[in-house]
């Protein structure tokens, strides 16, 4: 066994198999390592007494010059968040306030065609400007293919609005008839075009044509009703003027005729009846509209189309609340037997206007709806209707009236 001299002598005597020349460059290397670390903990150091401040014996704190630099500079970026804060809240107050507009005003994005529809109805009356303008259209008849055209060519001196002095007009064509219907006293709309919109001119060009097949005996009993209306994307289509012609009083079995009049004031026709209860509950401030029935001027019995009814609330030309029926397949006479409650304040209640918007559509097609009429009742500026008198005179009791379908 070895001793520990004898280990010590051997570990002693070991030699390392590297060149002097190897042995002095790893030992430069070392201690230039060495002296990096040294310098970056002296700089280290340095940086953390310079930062920190110094004592003092005066009862009066003392700042050095970065900490007042450091504190104004945070003070900055507070005032700074406190102005943005600010501005996002006055940004979504201006928001809100917006919104609010528009819903009295009517719109997009969020605001769907039928709201627009609903409140273009109740105030279309008290919309329709001074009417001045002329309108000319031609219509045709080919005997031989029993096909009918119209083509809307141009207006001229058309109306502004007030707000923008400006219009962006668009003509509305629609195909009347009253025997058709085998109802007295409503019309049938047999087809409905809708010409291009023209921006931003008050001497508009539509070159628009549309045609549809009829007979001879079919023609003789058409209107041809032609409104003339501004399109407005953020508000309702103010109304500037109509047209009416009686095709039986045209000679188009010879030739095409070119007719150019001066815009006469809208006037609504009746195309249905809708039969609804109203029913009013004052301690619980609430409202029930009931449609019973519905009577369209309709030629024939579809069962593929289907009827729904859009009840929707207004208060100082502000929609308040609106619900919609489920849909019922269509007849002469559509039965529905539905009751909507409508919750609301009593002096919203006492000041509402109820609009009832008729649309067909067809089942199992996709965006086929189309507004075939709406009635309004309640209080308005030409004062309170009779069904609306006779419900608030019968307390909790339900009141049933037929009101005409008008478009």
């Amino acid at each position: 066994m070895d001793s520990p001299g004898s280990f010590r002598l051997s570990f002693a005597s070991l030699r390392m198999p590297f060149s002097d020349g190897v042995k002095y460059t790893l030992l430069g290397i070392s201690v230039s390592l060495f002296a990096i670390a040294a310098l970056i903990l002296t700089w280290q150091l340095y940086q953390y007494f310079k930062r920190k401040p110094k004592p003092s014996g005066k009862v009066k704190s003392y700042q050095s010059v970065d900490d007042k630099q450091a504190g104004k500079t945070i003070f900055e970026a507070a005032d700074k968040e406190s102005d943005i804060q600010k501005h996002d809240y006055k940004v979504q107050k201006l928001e809100d306030e917006i919104k609010k507009l528009s819903r009295c005003l009517s719109a997009t994005s969020s605001i769907s065609e039928q709201d627009s529809a609903d409140f273009q109805s109740i105030t279309e009356a008290d919309a329709q400007m001074n009417i001045h303008g002329k309108l000319r259209f031609s219509v045709s008849y080919n005997r031989e293919q029993s096909q009918f055209a119209v083509t809307v060519l141009d207006a001229t001196d058309l109306p502004v609005r007030d707000f923008s002095q400006s219009t962006n007009p668009f003509v509305k064509v629609k195909l009347l008839s009253g025997l058709l219907s085998k109802q007295p006293n409503l019309q049938c709309v047999l087809q409905e075009w809708e010409t291009k919109t023209v921006k931003n001119s008050r001497n508009p060009v539509f070159g628009s044509q549309f045609s549809c097949p009829l007979t001879e005996k079919e023609l003789k009993t058409i209107t041809l009703k032609l409104e003339v209306r501004d399109f407005d994307r953020f508000s309702r289509h103010s109304v500037l003027g109509e047209l009416r012609t009686h095709l039986n009083n045209l000679n188009l079995l010879s030739h095409p005729v070119e007719i150019s009049e001066e815009l006469q004031k809208l006037n609504k026709d009746s195309v249905g009846e809708i039969l609804l209860s109203l029913k009013y509950l004052p301690t619980a401030q609430r409202i029930e509209v009931g449609l019973l029935k519905i009577k369209t001027a309709s030629l024939t019995s579809n069962q593929d189309k289907a009827l729904y009814a859009r009840v929707t609330i207004v208060c100082n030309q502000c929609r308040l609340k609106h619900q919609k029926t489920s849909l019922k397949s269509k007849w002469g006479i559509t039965v529905f037997n539905e009751v909507l409650t409508f919750s609301l304040l009593d002096s919203n209640i006492r000041e509402c206007v109820i609009a009832v918007s008729v649309y067909e559509t067809i089942v199992h097609q996709k965006n086929s709806k189309r507004l075939i009429g709406q009635a309004i009742l309640g209080k308005r500026k030409a004062g309170e209707d009779e069904h609306w008198c006779l419900m608030m005179q019968s307390l909790r009791q339900p009141i049933a009236k037929w009101h005409s379908l008008l478009i």
